[in-house]
């Protein structure tokens, strides 16, 4: 399924939800309950889509010396001493 399709479906769910929130509960203890459901909604899809552990995104950066092409990490190239790089994600 397209992702817009598959957000205005959710946008559709979550208003009729609001919808019928507001309207048993009233205005004040239904807009409540609204927010706080969207709010859990979001951050168990977040979780979702991240996967199991979401703090632990690891990136390491490794550097190509520009001057003679040695792959290395850190700030000065420890073939030839130059300070020119470029980083590889």
């Amino acid at each position: 399924m397209n992702s817009y399709v598959r957000m205005f479906v959710w946008m559709g769910i979550t208003g009729a939800m609001s919808f019928l929130l507001i309207h048993f509960f009233g205005i004040v203890i239904g807009l409540a309950f609204s927010f706080g459901i969207f709010i859990l909604f979001n951050v168990m899809m977040r979780r979702r889509a991240l996967g199991a552990n979401p703090g632990q995104m690891n990136f390491s950066v490794t550097y190509r010396c520009i001057a003679c092409g040695h792959k290395f990490k850190g700030g000065m190239c420890p073939r030839c001493g130059s300070k020119m790089r470029k980083p590889e994600f």
